[in-house]
């Protein structure tokens, strides 16, 4: 037996399947993305069909189906039922039948169920594309992990091979009281009734298509994140099962060792495990046995107290490039050399602060990119630079959200009129919008307290030697730390870009404006 054999195999083979995982985790996205269209269609239809100034309150949304709409959504039903007639457990196919031989239904009720169409066919791919995937992970390591210890060991011999039954029951395994399929069909019906929970409080509120867009959107984003985290765990507790009957099947294989990726995204959990030995007969997954945690990628190695440690293991460079080290080098030696040596302390700190913000970070990059759109760095590497490593241009970014958000929030409460002049006096957190001629003459942002904040003119006033800039804004100002009231700056400035990103719209089609 080869003493450098083992960790480089059982890195490659454990490599192998995390790729898989992620090719899938790609796929997927494009899956959720696919039924989160379709869904902004059906509300943007439901709209336009039943909408007053951009809302439908509660009051419309529960009027019935006219006779015409009541057939027309019947026969929408009947494709439903037809592409649902495969699912799990049969449980929606019996809704559907319910709704179908109802004499009367709300518009309401009509819209939830073409939004739980797409939830639940969303829900069926998955189930059938993850068993597909645990399923060749499973045996695909399983095969390998036999093959490579009968070779390093030159010998040969039967084994116990993975058919249909055994594969099935193996899939049922249970990673913290339940297995995969349940948690992907407890998510089914979690995400069902609250997406119908938020279209019914959207129409309670009077939301605006946008908003009502936007919440649905939220929750299934919230839905394809928890079905990330699932497909990267499960993966890694099935590859971890199939390497553990590798070892049971070959005779030889008493004792394993923990093999953490040696990168900076790995958790202080598996630093703490790496290059631990335990007896075969006393493992224990999230013990002593991965996954550890959620989206673990450590593996394990098959440890014989006569290796020699002269073999090599597998380490990434914070830029991406793989290379490989002493098999006897552990984590926190390895981060010492390869990353604080090289990087210097600093620099590995912020290494490791981005690697343990991903994820808050990423939703932080979702958010500005939302609200300020091209002025944010492209990718999300470019934004966690920035971030980390430019302080200037990141306190000039956060600013400049803070300002564009707060009209944005504004805006979602916008209330239209024409009159001689403006009250001083407005609703909460509003925008008033003054038309003159049927043009936007000027839009005011009220405050918390009502006071007005901001002004923004789309005239000149008639006097163009005193406010030559077209559009330009005027900010309302504390008269003094003792009194709530405010007064307006007399002339006239050119907007700032939080306020030009804020009203680009209204600015396209104010007058005045080139």
């Amino acid at each position: 037996m080869k003493p450098d054999y083992w960790k480089k195999r059982s890195e490659q083979i454990a490599r192998r399947q995390f790729i898989k995982a992620d090719a899938f985790e790609v796929a997927q996205r494009k899956e959720y993305d696919k039924a989160m269209k379709s869904m902004q269609r059906d509300i943007e239809v439901f709209y336009q069909r039943y909408s007053t100034n951009n809302e439908v309150t509660m009051s419309e949304a529960r009027k019935q189906l006219t006779a015409g709409e009541l057939k027309e959504f019947k026969m929408t039903l009947e494709e439903f039922t037809s592409k649902a007639k495969d699912n799990a457990d049969g449980r929606w196919t019996q809704e559907l039948n319910n709704v179908y031989y109802k004499t009367r239904v709300t518009r309401l009720e009509a819209l939830q169920t073409q939004i739980g169409q797409h939830s639940e066919m969303l829900a069926g791919s998955r189930q059938e594309s993850t068993e597909k995937l645990l399923g060749d992970i499973y045996t695909d390591t399983y095969y390998r992990n036999i093959y490579e210890i009968q070779k390093g060991f030159g010998i040969g011999g039967s084994f116990a091979h993975v058919d249909d039954e055994g594969l099935k029951k193996v899939l049922g395994s249970k990673l913290d009281g339940r297995n995969w399929s349940q948690r992907i069909w407890g998510d089914r019906s979690k995400v069902r009734q609250e997406l119908q929970t938020k279209l019914s409080q959207s129409f309670i509120r009077g939301d605006s298509i946008d908003r009502t867009v936007k919440s649905v959107v939220e929750r299934m984003s919230v839905s394809r994140s928890n079905a990330e985290r699932l497909v990267q765990t499960e993966s890694a507790f099935f590859a971890g099962q199939a390497t553990a009957a590798g070892y049971k099947e070959s005779g030889v294989v008493k004792q394993y060792e923990v093999l953490a990726t040696l990168d900076t995204r790995t958790s202080s959990v598996c630093r703490g495990m790496d290059g631990k030995v335990f007896n075969l007969s006393e493992m224990e997954v999230n013990v002593n046995y991965p996954p550890f945690h959620a989206r673990c990628r450590t593996t394990t190695v098959a440890h014989f107290d006569d290796d020699e440690g002269l073999g090599e293991r597998i380490a990434m460079d914070p830029d991406g490039t793989t290379y490989y080290v002493p098999e006897n080098m552990k984590y926190d030696d390895w981060y010492q050399k390869h990353v604080v040596d090289k990087y210097g302390q600093d620099n590995a700190d912020i290494i490791r602060k981005k690697v343990d913000s991903e994820s808050t970070d990423k939703n932080q990059f979702a958010q500005y990119k939302e609200v300020l759109g091209s002025n944010v760095p492209k990718s999300f590497a470019a934004f966690q630079d920035m971030k980390y490593n430019k302080p200037e241009e990141w306190l000039t970014t956060k600013d400049l959200y803070r300002n564009v958000n707060w009209q944005l929030k504004a805006q979602k409460n916008i209330i239209e009129g024409s009159v001689h002049r403006v009250d001083g006096i407005g609703v909460p957190n509003s925008v008033f919008d003054n038309y003159k001629d049927g043009k936007l003459d000027a839009r005011r942002y009220y405050g918390s307290t009502g006071k007005p904040r901001l002004d923004i003119d789309f005239n000149d006033h008639k006097r163009p030697k005193y406010h030559p800039i077209v559009p330009h804004s005027h900010s309302w100002l504390s008269k003094g730390e003792n009194t709530d009231d405010v007064s307006r700056e007399s002339k006239g400035r050119e907007l700032s870009r939080a306020e030009k990103i804020a009203n680009k719209k209204a600015i396209e089609r104010s007058k005045g404006y080139e």
